[in-house]
């Protein structure tokens, strides 16, 4: 009876955990233009050129590694999120698991 009280406890709790789910969402993909192609040997013998190229190549460069650091933010919001649902779970659990035993007599 106590597996029963405790198994209907936590079928609860899970469906309000997914319940508070948001949508999925797809992961944005980076607006850093095209990629730079280095132009070849030739062209980049005009001190022109090759300061363009170089623009070119840091700007890209820049893009992407900011693209980059917030995917890495994003992505430790979301552990942060799945930790503090664990931790959640785990107390709610254990405060059942305390309550039955307490009612039980144990």
């Amino acid at each position: 009876m106590k597996r029963i009280a405790l198994a209907a406890a936590l079928a609860a709790c899970a469906g309000a955990a997914f319940a508070q789910q948001p949508p999925s969402s797809e992961v944005p993909v980076h607006n850093c233009g095209a990629k730079p192609e280095y132009p070849g040997r030739l062209v980049m013998s005009s001190e022109m050129r090759r300061r363009a190229f170089d623009r070119e190549l840091r700007s890209y460069s820049d893009c992407m590694k900011a693209y980059v650091e917030s995917r890495k933010k994003a992505a430790d919001a979301n552990m942060a999120a799945g930790n503090a649902a664990i931790e959640e779970y785990n107390s709610v659990v254990k405060k059942i698991k305390e309550e039955e035993e307490a009612a039980s007599g144990k």
